[in-house]
């Protein structure tokens, strides 16, 4: 170890150089791998892969139909009706907006959303206060997601003022709902009222279902469905997925040609720094090999050198790189944070034995010379 400290080493250029591009090509490759694994997970398992859109009332029997025929290939569907719907005032505990210009001044309060009406949870919802209904009411209640209580301070027992479709619905808020967003096929509502008061509005369909399995079987599905009912539209998280794979690898591709031209860069700059220290290197062997190291005794010790420094700056680039995908993880994209071992281990061997393959024979000069020579023009 004391020969990687000595006078004329190129520890530094090789950690800095080398360990960048290793930290740029092993987190930009275990940032992709954990964007795809959570995706890949959302379109997993049994639940819903392929949605149908803007399905009228006058059609929902059609549709029901169309989706039980066994030789359509499609499973697991249900029948969930969204409505618009515009937060123009709220009368609560903490919270009192008396118009909707008040509500505007509170950020995506008020915006626009997507509601629906149900009378049972879904399994990606947990209530985490108050109590949610299992039958229709007259009476307007609803039930929020907990981000709306720690954003707006919303709280059950507050009254919130709704518009939809020009319609105004004061619902009181009796629950709110932990969402599990990872899986929001079919639960994903930051608000759903108790049935009955909104059963007769003005309402669409959308259906989440299980599509056939193969792409042949998909195509001539959607072919149909459109063919029977033009107006709905077939959105294919497969083919969605596939699209952003595609579009990741590409992304990938680029930012570790970056990385491979950060780790060109300090190879060459190693090169160069082990032809700058030729002289001294040379004196160094002539003064091992008079004491009674052979060549293949150097060789080694070079072998290591080069072999420790490579694994230093792979550990430093690999060490980054998890810095660097539990950042993203955690306050850019707000997915679970992933260590993915293999590339890690990958990304550190295969640097140590670049930089020990590229040293030793940068350094082959420098065992060829004879050690009488060399002490003579000293």
């Amino acid at each position: 170890m004391l020969h990687i400290s000595r006078p004329g080493n190129q520890t530094r250029v090789i950690l800095l150089a080398v360990g960048l591009g290793a930290f740029f090509i092993v987190g930009v490759r275990s940032m992709q791998s954990s964007l795809l694994d959570e995706l890949e997970l959302g379109a997993s398992g049994a639940g819903p892969d392929m949605f149908l859109m803007d399905i009228q009332r006058d059609q929902l029997s059609g549709v029901q139909e169309f989706l039980a025929d066994p030789g359509r290939g499609a499973g697991g569907f249900q029948l969930i009706p969204v409505l618009r719907a515009r937060v123009t005032g709220v009368e609560g505990r903490e919270t009192k907006l008396e118009s909707f210009e008040d509500v505007r001044e509170r950020g995506s309060l008020g915006r626009e959303y997507t509601v629906t009406y149900r009378d049972r949870l879904e399994p990606n919802e947990t209530v985490v206060e108050g109590t949610f209904w299992n039958s229709p009411s007259a009476d307007a209640e609803v039930s929020i997601e907990e981000g709306l209580r720690e954003r707006f301070n919303l709280n059950v027992g507050d009254t919130v003022r709704f518009d939809i479709l020009g319609r105004v619905v004061s619902a009181r808020v009796t629950s709110v709902r932990k969402v599990e967003w990872r899986d929001a096929r079919s639960g994903g509502f930051m608000f759903v009222f108790r049935p009955g008061v909104l059963d007769n509005a003005p309402q669409m369909m959308i259906a989440p279902l299980k599509g056939p399995e193969g792409a042949a079987d998909r195509a001539r599905f959607q072919h149909d469905l459109v063919e029977r009912f033009p107006n709905v539209s077939v959105i294919d998280l497969r083919e969605m997925l596939q699209t952003v794979r595609d579009v990741m690898n590409k992304v990938t591709l680029a930012i570790s040609v970056v990385g491979g031209l950060v780790l060109l860069s300090g190879v060459l700059i190693l090169i160069g720094a082990v032809a700058m220290t030729k002289f001294q290197r040379v004196y160094e062997a002539a003064v091992f090999k008079t004491l009674g190291a052979n060549t293949r005794t150097i060789a080694r010790m070079l072998l290591f050198e080069y072999s420790v420094l490579g694994l230093l700056a792979g550990l430093i680039g690999s060490v980054a790189a998890v810095a660097l995908t539990w950042g993203v993880s955690r306050f850019a994209i707000d997915i679970p944070w992933r260590v993915y071992p293999l590339e890690h281990t990958l990304g550190v061997l295969m640097t140590m034995v670049l930089v020990a393959a590229i040293g030793v024979l940068s350094s082959l000069d420098v065992l060829r010379h004879k050690p009488l020579a060399t002490l003579r023009a000293e």
